[in-house]
């Protein structure tokens, strides 16, 4: 089976970054790995300075049309 491209599209609170280069997975279940990979990594560095945050991550394919989407909301507060 060839190798797909898939591009993923970051979304926070304050801002977007759109990917340009792409990724190549060997399917769409693969490429939905790695955006929940991506969606853990950009929570795990962002967390420390928010307090209220949603991070989405967008999959889009070869011809840039959305695949797939994963999201986390964090809301923290101190008691």
């Amino acid at each position: 089976m060839p190798m797909q491209r898939f591009y993923f599209d970051v979304y926070n609170t304050e801002h977007s970054q759109t990917d340009g280069e792409g990724q190549f997975f060997a399917d769409r279940e693969k490429a939905g790995m790695e955006a929940l990979r991506i969606l853990h990594d950009v929570a795990r560095d962002e967390m420390p300075g928010g307090t209220n945050l949603k991070i989405t991550v967008k999959v889009l394919d070869h011809k840039r049309d959305q695949v797939f989407e994963a999201s986390l909301t964090l809301d923290s507060a101190w008691s």
